[in-house]
């Protein structure tokens, strides 16, 4: 039995037909099991017949030209990391055709050799139709939903900018699941060079070095687990850090983000930015400054004493009251100004 084994589940509902259920999940702001959310999906049925149907019917509405895969060999175990250095990675990037990458997948289903993973493709460029034909409108109809597809490999814990709604179409996932404030016990790598976009843990969660990493027993505390089946949906929200294992031969999922930059969202600017801007306006600052300009942030960006300036006239709040697209065309031509000096 793995560490893992013993963490609590996540929260389970049968009810996501219900109407604004999505409204309902971002109220909860807690991840959450939707069991059977897309079983009736043409490519999960493909899937409960073989592997072979399930990657037939892929093959069958897969675009010309190549894909984008990833592949670690077999001493990585399957997890898609740094090389041993930190100067780069444990797998490499390779162009392939699908009928390939599909030969190569079911091949390795009997003998060890290599981990393939196609990863956050968009559906409606690598696979025109299926996003048709499998359709999840939770979050909206207008969402572009992502594949991924592969052996048994391992994403390791990470968050996105945007609310999450992950569909296991193929195979068996574990995600194991953090809430964003466990940051400071996730022993967290470089912002800037990750192994795919998403800034990742440093520490494994299948193989834990509490000697190395010892609040990382803290941080498991806090986690969740979530064991997931063809037709099973689960609902990530924003920031909540999470680790994934596909546990069989072969595993598909489709994704779906909805808000912050990953997920398309064209407001701006990402809080993302905003943090990397406030990391270079304080990286010099000392200690008591930065808790002085902590106190400011609290109170201006954060609200934790809830609204400010209702003491002054409705017109005089400026940006301390709900910001207006003119207003914040104005905001912005102005820090791109200071910025440029």
């Amino acid at each position: 039995m793995s560490l893992i084994d013993i963490l609590p589940k996540v929260e389970v509902s049968y009810e996501w037909g219900a109407p604004d259920y999505y409204q309902t999940l971002k109220e909860k702001s807690v991840p959450v099991l939707l069991k059977g959310l897309v079983k009736s999906w043409p490519i999960v049925s493909a899937g409960g017949y073989s592997d072979e149907s399930l990657l037939e019917y892929l093959c069958g509405k897969v675009a010309p030209g190549m894909v984008s895969t990833l592949e670690a060999p077999f001493s990585t175990r399957g997890y898609f990391f740094y090389s041993d250095t930190l100067q780069g990675f444990n797998f490499e990037r390779k162009q392939a055709k699908f009928h390939d990458f599909c030969e190569r997948l079911l091949s390795y289903k009997y003998k060890s050799s290599a981990f393939l993973s196609i990863q956050s493709a968009f559906v409606d460029e690598y696979f025109p139709g299926v996003d048709v034909e499998n359709r999840m409108t939770i979050m909206g109809d207008n969402l572009r939903p992502r594949i991924w597809i592969g052996n048994k490999t391992i994403v390791g814990t990470h968050y996105d900018d945007a609310d999450n709604i992950a569909c296991v179409v193929a195979g068996k996932r574990r995600f194991t699941l953090f809430p964003p404030d466990q940051i400071k016990n996730l022993y967290v790598g470089p912002l800037e060079f990750t192994p795919a976009g998403a800034t990742i843990s440093m520490a494994s969660l299948t193989q834990p070095d509490f000697t190395k990493y010892p609040r990382l027993k803290q941080a498991l505390e806090y986690a969740v687990v979530a064991d997931m089946e063809p037709g099973d949906g689960l609902y990530i929200p924003t920031l909540w850090w999470h680790h994934v294992e596909a546990l069989a031969e072969i595993n598909v999922l489709i994704n779906y983000w909805c808000g912050g930059a990953i997920g398309g969202d064209q407001e701006s600017p990402y809080p993302h930015a905003a943090m990397l801007m406030s990391l270079l306006a304080m990286n010099k600052r000392s200690p008591s400054a930065r808790r002085a300009w902590k106190a400011l942030f609290d109170y201006y960006v954060f609200r934790e004493d809830g609204e400010i300036a209702e003491y002054l006239p409705q017109d005089k709040r400026g940006i301390m009251a709900e910001i207006d697209e003119v207003a914040a065309e104005r905001l912005k031509k102005w820090l791109i100004s200071q910025l440029q000096q």
